[in-house]
């Protein structure tokens, strides 16, 4: 069976985050699952985890003075920075497939685990960190991970930090006291908070990094390496770009997904 790399120049956040919703319901309904390896970015925004809220992971004034997107993923997880520094991968994979996992946790470790692999054979020394989920240059994260397991799909994806604006991305994810608080939606008040950590660029843990095609290339090749499959350049569907429409329109384009409901003073 073949993978499918598709190498994505939409910059939009929401839109980027349709297609990604779009590319794990689609596949969870058919019958015919397409192995699909997406990579990816986005013009400076803060993503957060479906079950957090914003007011407790983002800075609301310093993101709108610096025009910096706030949007909600369709996945759990804690709140990350994107930009034009950060790579990201996406994972959809068909669980009848031997080698992939069916459980989160094994999910991660193989394929972000073989991420690693591809990523140390071009000189960039990350660990997998099984205990974070997520790559580490020493005591240093480098990746933030989340993930969608149902109707024989495992989905993953993650931010690669190369060469980001780290001052940019802790002010953006310093949440103040007494900001408006927000409700995820009209019933739903609790609030998943991130897990804090110490990040770091690869631009700033090698003294030559590789170029983007380069690591663009690394994690191609460990996709390959790890299910023992070709991976070849292809498209979205017309039936997945119809869904990332929808998702657009009904979800993603809306401030009531993306920060919430203003709670009642």
């Amino acid at each position: 069976m073949v993978w499918r790399v598709i190498e994505d120049e939409e910059l939009d956040i929401y839109r980027n985050l349709s297609i990604e919703e779009s590319l794990a319901r689609v596949n969870a309904d058919s019958v015919e699952k397409t192995n699909t390896l997406r990579l990816w970015q986005s013009d400076k925004s803060v993503v957060i985890g479906r079950f957090q809220c914003v007011h407790k992971e983002v800075d609301l004034e310093y993101c709108q003075k610096e025009g910096i997107r706030i949007a909600r993923r369709f996945t759990g997880g804690g709140a990350v920075y994107h930009g034009s520094g950060n790579l990201n991968f996406t994972i959809c994979a068909d669980q009848r497939k031997p080698y992939v996992p069916r459980s989160l946790k094994k999910l991660y470790q193989g394929f972000v685990g073989s991420i690693a692999n591809g990523l140390r054979e071009i000189g960039i020394p990350v660990a997998y960190d099984a205990e974070s989920s997520c790559l580490r240059i020493g005591k240093k994260k480098v990746t933030g991970t989340a993930g969608w397991i149902k109707r024989g799909v495992s989905f993953l994806h993650g931010t690669l930090l190369i060469d980001a604006n780290i001052n940019t991305l802790e002010r953006s994810l310093d949440a103040p006291t007494g900001q408006t608080k927000y409700l995820r939606n009209r019933t739903r008040i609790r609030c998943k908070l991130s897990k804090r950590d110490v990040v770091t660029n690869i631009s700033a843990e090698v003294s030559s990094r590789p170029s983007d095609v380069e690591i663009r290339a690394a994690i191609v090749r460990s996709v390959a390496t790890f299910s023992g499959e070709n991976v070849e350049s292809g498209n979205l569907t017309q039936t997945e770009v119809n869904t990332a429409e929808v998702l657009y329109q009904s979800r993603y384009s809306l401030d009531e997904w993306n920060l919430g409901i203003p709670a009642p003073r």
